[in-house]
């Protein structure tokens, strides 16, 4: 008798496709994943539409024209939007005459507005660490002007009061009119 190998696979793969077509866990597992994609790729589209639409309605909200009422319920002046009044608050803002700390001033036309104020404070501050750094440059330089006269006058005292010369005054090869030199200790 002789064995069709082909044969033998092909009922063998028959065999296993009908088992896992009958099989009911298979086919759950499959609706489960199917319906987690399925949901993930709504979910994804919708947060991205919702997104789009409140940032049109944010958009749209500080363009879209009002006017004020008074508490009667009647008009008070002509219509605006959102975006012209927040301009007019911040240009108020900037605009409003200070005192010397910041604060809105009372009174006063000669008082600086507070942008003036505070770029006055920006470059104060800026002159003021500069110039901490030229008085702390200047008296670097006044002390080792200092040490190096210092250095000089205790020199010519040292020669002055002794009439030898030094190995160190040796290595300064100054020109001191001193009378023997020293050798060094062998």
């Amino acid at each position: 008798m002789e064995i069709d190998k082909d044969r033998i696979e092909a009922a063998i793969v028959a065999e296993v496709a009908s088992e896992f077509t009958r099989d009911e866990d298979l086919s759950t597992r499959i609706n489960t994943e199917v319906n987690k994609r399925i949901d993930k790729l709504f979910k994804d589209q919708a947060d991205a539409q919702i997104t789009a639409v409140i940032n049109d309605a944010i958009r749209n909200g500080f363009e879209r024209e009002y006017c004020r009422i008074t508490s009667w319920g009647e008009r008070d002046g002509e219509p605006t939007t959102i975006r012209k009044e927040l301009e007019k608050l911040i240009s108020g803002y900037w605009n409003t005459k200070v005192e010397k700390d910041g604060k809105p001033a009372s009174y006063g036309d000669s008082k600086p507005t507070r942008a003036e104020w505070v770029m006055m404070q920006l470059v104060a501050s800026d002159f003021k660490d500069a110039m901490k750094q030229h008085v702390v440059n200047i008296t670097g330089s006044l002390k080792d002007g200092l040490r190096k006269e210092l250095h000089k006058t205790v020199n010519e005292l040292l020669t002055g009061t002794f009439h030898v010369k030094s190995l160190a005054d040796q290595e300064l090869k100054e020109g001191y009119s001193i009378h023997p030199e020293v050798k060094p200790v062998s």
